[in-house]
């Protein structure tokens, strides 16, 4: 009777055994049913290349490319293989290929120059939304010597950059920058002290091998915070089945006398991929065309090491990195009494204006950022599963000209400890519909480490920020319709002390649902239409919230540091809370259209925008402080409902095999509605034209780069009107302590070549030596920007 019993749980048991067999069979098994699709383009012109053969090392199976260059390898058994490019004209390749990998850019050099051909493949990435406006660009690293990772991205349309001089240079999207524009590093969103406009993002530029800009709000995949966009910075990852190879550059900038060097090993087995690499530069004082900017001296150094496990069904990536700066601000933006920074907004030269030197001194920044993580890809035919942990750590020390001892302390010293788990799931069982799930947590902390002998500007904090996601993508017929969701929820916990040194603490709790819609259309052989329309939202950050005192060369308050009383009179002794001032989160609704044609030797891309962002926050002028240290401006944080219009557009012409050119124009208008106001920072319009020939190993450029006065700036109220103590401020429009600078052309050239393993890059930016002003850079209150630097760049890739 017992076994009768138990006859009934024995089959079920049996049954599923069975089953859990058969799913197992059916998810590893891999079907001859993949295909390879790629582009064969030619290494010196791009031009697409006619029936290049591609065929399966070993095998009979194989195919040609058609008049564009375009290749379909179909009934594809292997989940990974050798494919065997091949023209009569051109040097054959032996490529490495997963199924995990789509459509690879298969580049061929001619048998009449000395070059290799290259393979550039990407990852699946069916999180990037086709409706989305996206522009991408190499980045070779001749380019990226004595470079930030801010003026690398610049050179995309559309993107500009908020600066603190040339040594702090932070990306800006169509008028948004700092937490509104999200940075991935490598895969990882970049966790630093984002909180202040001053502060750059820590990335070694030597390490960048790719730029991707995505132009839109609706980026769920990345996050629910991206009112401007995102930028991914790609380092190139060691690939298997590949030799010791070896890259060493170095390069030499006539400003600043400017010294840059980087060495990278990369070797991979057939499942054994490793990179490791090492890079500096210092830099001396730069110099504008007429004066030397004294203290504004870098100095900076990164090493990196990578390694990739590889099997047919999964692939275990780590990753390691460090990077540190020190940087050096203009002395002369530090003065010592109110008549002093009167004379000093405008003056020319600078104070304190010194002989040239390597030295750093006050005021100045010292960062250091390191970077870990592991990664697992797991692949089927129809489904990938990715998981990833990583670990940052960002320390910050900002140091002032202070008095006595104290010079030689931090007055600002934070360290902020970043853990990230990522994990999404990839399915593409029906090639018309692709989906994608998703989910990502993130925990903060940060801390001001003790012994500063000032009033920390940002109290301590932890952060939980948890994120899940979905992005559909369906097309039919020849037209693509995409949808993204996302919740996400955020929680803060601050800590800090007031001005009478008692202690404070607060906790808040924002939570959002956001979504994307879009598609894209063909409308004829040679135009595409896409448009997409999504939301935003992020809660304040913490110095939106809680800046306090001096920081650098200004003073800022958060909003819960100041009150306004009716006759605008401000005071700064209190710390508020949600019940004494509201604080919401800001919200975006972004319509982003995109129209490009493509015919022959002329195509083009316009991209329009309309972006409404309600609760907007801001930091504007308000007045300027006395204090022990000084006078200095000031500057609040303010809430209001912001609408951004603008446009970029990209014009290339190939006028001939060997001459090419592009004409790049983005304008962006930003104002206060609530008030009827202008802002400040906002970019004027900006223009570029660059010509360019490839003559054999040779390719020159000449660049025509015009920026716009700003017409939309705020009114002026100069610093020597504060010398008065009757001058009233408006507490509800904006303001700024110098007018707009005017327009300005500045003409740059560029010589580059290849021979062999060699690269070399000649470089002249600037180069009538023009003084201008740069309008979104602080620096402009006392001092013009860079005069001509002259560059040259050598690179020898040494290959086994």
């Amino acid at each position: 009777m017992e076994f009768a019993r138990n006859v009934p749980n024995l089959m079920r048991c049996k049954f599923y055994f069975l089953l859990f067999v058969y799913a197992t069979i059916v998810w590893s098994q891999e079907p001859c049913s993949q295909e390879i699709k790629g582009k064969v383009l030619d290494l010196h012109t791009n031009e697409p290349i006619a029936f290049a053969t591609i065929m399966v090392e070993g095998t009979s199976k194989g195919t040609t490319t058609n008049e564009y260059g375009h290749f379909v390898l179909t009934a594809v058994c292997e989940g990974e293989l050798h494919l065997i490019i091949s023209h009569v004209s051109y040097k054959t390749l032996n490529h490495h290929h997963d199924a995990h990998h789509n459509e690879p850019l298969i580049f061929m050099a001619s048998t009449e120059i000395n070059l290799e051909g290259i393979v550039v493949e990407t990852e699946r990435d069916l999180t990037k939304l086709k409706s989305i406006s996206t522009t991408s660009k190499e980045v070779s690293i001749v380019e990226s010597f004595g470079k930030s990772a801010g003026d690398l991205v610049t050179q995309i349309t559309g993107v500009s950059s908020v600066k603190t001089g040339q040594n702090s240079v932070k990306p800006m999207v169509h008028g948004l920058h700092s937490n509104r524009v999200l940075i991935i590093n490598n895969g990882v969103r970049h966790s630093y002290q984002s909180w202040g406009r001053d502060h750059a993002p820590e990335l070694d530029p030597s390490e960048i091998d790719r730029l991707q800009l995505v132009k839109g709000a609706a980026t769920v995949r990345y996050g629910s915070d991206a009112l401007g966009g995102v930028i991914l910075f790609e380092p190139e990852k060691p690939q298997v089945d590949q030799p010791l190879n070896a890259n060493m550059g170095t390069a030499y900038a006539t400003n600043g006398q400017a010294f840059s060097g980087n060495f990278e090993m990369t070797q991979g087995s057939h499942r054994f991929a490793w990179k490791a690499g090492i890079s500096g530069t210092l830099q001396g004082d730069l110099s504008s065309p007429d004066y030397q900017l004294t203290n504004t001296g870098k100095r900076e150094t990164g090493y990196h090491v990578q390694g990739i496990f590889h099997q047919p069904n999964y692939d275990i990536e780590l990753y390691a990195s460090h990077f540190e700066q020190s940087l050096g601000i203009l002395r002369g933006s530090v003065v010592e009494s109110l008549e002093d920074l009167a004379v000093a907004i405008g003056r020319e030269p600078p104070a304190e204006t010194a002989a040239f030197s390597y030295s750093i001194q006050n005021p100045h920044q010292e960062t250091i950022h390191d970077l870990y993580k592991v990664k697992g890809s797991f692949f089927r035919p129809n489904n990938e599963l990715n998981i990833q942990y990583a670990l940052q750590r960002n320390a910050r020390q900002e140091y002032d000209v202070r008095r006595g001892t104290n010079n030689l302390l931090p007055s600002i010293d934070l360290v902020l400890m970043t853990h990230t788990l990522d994990a999404d799931w990839k399915i593409t069982t029906n090639p018309n519909w692709e989906q994608m799930y998703g989910m990502q947590g993130t925990y903060q902390d940060n801390n001001n480490i003790p012994g500063t002998n000032t009033t920390p500007f940002v109290p301590n904090f932890n952060q939980i920020i948890a994120g899940l996601f979905s992005v559909q993508s369906l097309k039919r017929n020849n037209t693509v319709y995409e949808l993204g969701a996302r919740y996400d929820f955020q929680y803060l916990n601050a800590r800090g002390r007031d001005r009478s040194n008692a202690i404070f603490r607060n906790e808040l709790t924002y939570h959002n649902l956001t979504f994307t819609l879009g598609f894209i259309h063909p409308i004829s052989p040679y135009w595409k239409l896409s448009s997409n329309v999504g939301t935003a939202w992020r809660g304040p950050n913490v110095g939106e919230l809680y800046s306090f005192g001096k920081h650098q060369f200004n003073f800022e308050y958060g909003l819960w540091r100041y009150e306004i009383d009716d006759q605008g009179t401000i005071t700064t002794n209190a710390v508020l809370d949600q019940n004494q001032k509201e604080v919401r989160s800001e919200r975006g609704l972004k319509w982003i259209v995109g129209i490009t044609h493509e015919k022959g030797k002329i195509s083009f891309e316009w991209v329009p925008y309309i972006n409404f962002i309600q609760d907007y926050f801001f930091v504007r002028p308000y007045g300027i402080t006395n204090t022990v240290r000084g006078p200095f401006p000031y500057f609040i944080y303010d809430q209001t409902n912001a609408l951004f219009i603008g446009s970029d557009f990209d014009l290339r012409i190939a006028h001939s095999k060997s001459w090419d050119s592009e004409f790049k124009i983005a304008v962006v208008n930003a104002q206060d509605i609530s008030n009827n106001a202008s802002f400040i920072d906002i970019p004027p319009l900006n223009a570029s034209y660059t010509l360019s020939a490839s003559l054999s190993q040779f390719k020159i450029s000449l660049v025509a780069d015009w920026t716009a006065q700003q017409w939309n700036a705020p009114p002026v109220i100069p610093a020597e009107e504060f010398l008065q103590t009757n001058v009233s401020v408006d507490r509800n429009q904006t303001f700024d302590f110098l007018a707009a600078p005017k327009g300005y052309v500045l003409f740059h050239s560029r010589v580059g070549y290849r021979q062999k393993q060699w690269q070399m890059l000649l470089e002249v930016n600037n180069v009538l030596n023009t003084a201008y002003r740069n309008y979104t850079d602080r620096i402009r209150y006392f001092a013009d920007d860079l005069g001509r630097n002259v560059k040259l760049g050598i690179n020898y890739r040494l290959s086994k």
